[in-house]
């Protein structure tokens, strides 16, 4: 039975946070393939201005190319509208038929998955993995988890590093002028220059 990991997000834009984590979970779970799914509308941040899918999902292709552990998917941009983990989930869970699902999420919305939309479906259909971002956090995690089986939900907190860099820094960085080239792969770094993305009238970004 081959292991498959969703991880999804709004990846604007994805960096080296996002692959690391994929990266030292698939490690932990032994998984076969990690699905980057990034989202269309998400539902919490629908009020949020949010770069352009095509943009989004192209810096996700460059992030993940030539490594074979990744495959990038346009499920939930064809989808259009909000998107929800629920659909998303059940669909993959029709094409992988005989694998084990596995959604990796960050420690926030672990800690309030119980609220998502459909949750009684989800579980019923992966398990929910997360990685704490420090001891403190851990704790607040395992009271989650404890909550979360006695709901009937198969949870995995991972114990692996995290790096320390999220989609506002970098683009608060290009909005400033500053460096990005330790925080996104060098393909995304190009990208980004090139379209002009996340640039406010007369900055300077230099990559």
């Amino acid at each position: 039975m081959k292991k498959i990991g969703i991880f999804g997000g709004t990846f604007d834009p994805i960096h080296n946070g996002h692959l690391n984590l994929a990266d030292k979970v698939s490690e932990v779970l032994n998984l076969d393939k990690v699905l980057i799914i990034p989202a269309s509308v998400p539902p919490h941040k629908r009020w949020l201005q949010i770069t352009d899918s095509r943009h989004r999902y192209e810096m996700c292709r460059l992030a993940c190319w030539g490594n074979k552990l990744y495959e990038v998917s346009d499920i939930e941009i064809k989808r259009e509208g909000r998107s929800y983990t629920a659909q998303t989930v059940g669909e993959i869970s029709e094409i992988y038929k005989d694998s084990k699902l596995y959604i990796l999420m960050g420690s926030d919305s672990f800690l309030s998955v119980t609220k998502w939309y459909k949750f009684d479906e989800i579980i019923k259909l992966a398990t929910i993995c997360t990685v704490a971002r420090n001891e403190e956090e851990f704790l607040k995690l395992y009271e989650t988890q404890k909550l979360l089986h006695e709901l009937g939900a198969d949870t995995i907190i991972c114990d692996v590093p995290i790096v320390p860099i999220s989609s506002s820094a970098i683009r608060n960085n290009i909005r400033n002028g500053y460096s990005i080239d330790d925080m996104v792969s060098e393909k995304v770094a190009d990208y980004i220059k090139r379209n002009c993305l996340y640039k406010q009238k007369g900055s300077d970004f230099n990559g």
